[in-house]
């Protein structure tokens, strides 16, 4: 492996990354997927042996690669994404239980929740309802990372 190659790639990652992070943070509106979308170009491009395009062609073909690899990454997710009106009836009860009479699907969350543990009940509230990245409520709820890896588990 030549040193001259890999001061090249060293230099375009240096130039083109926070650009093309504030490209694919504009697509995925987070900023931590956007960073990996990127880094995952950037692998791509290196294994791939890419990085040798003259200039002006890496800069186009990187933007149009993050811009591709945006749209990949919010189809898989939107995939991923299961409508609790798809399936009513599933999200109330588990599969080998009815629904029981009166009892909402609020009821039969708030009756969960009250099974965990204050901590994990916490992380939980955080996480799911309000939308908290795990590193947020570890910064939040005061805990080391250490912690925090027991808790999220």
């Amino acid at each position: 492996m030549r040193a001259d190659r890999k001061d090249i790639f060293k230099s375009r990652f240096q130039e083109h990354y926070s650009r093309l992070c504030r490209i694919a943070y504009g697509y995925v509106s987070d900023q931590d997927d956007a960073e990996d979308i990127v880094q995952e170009l950037f692998i791509s491009v290196w294994n791939k042996r890419l990085d040798d395009m003259p200039e002006k062609e890496f800069a186009a073909y990187m933007t149009t690669s993050v811009r591709n690899s945006c749209v990949s990454f919010l189809r898989k997710r939107k995939e991923d994404t299961v409508s609790i009106d798809v399936h009513p009836a599933s999200a109330s009860c588990m599969p080998d239980e009815t629904p029981e009479e009166g009892k909402t699907l609020q009821d039969i969350l708030d009756s969960a929740l009250e099974t965990l543990p204050p901590r994990c009940k916490d992380v939980f509230l955080l996480a799911k309802l309000q939308g908290l990245k795990y590193r947020e409520i570890a910064e939040k709820l005061e805990v080391g990372t250490d912690d925090s890896v027991l808790i999220f588990e």
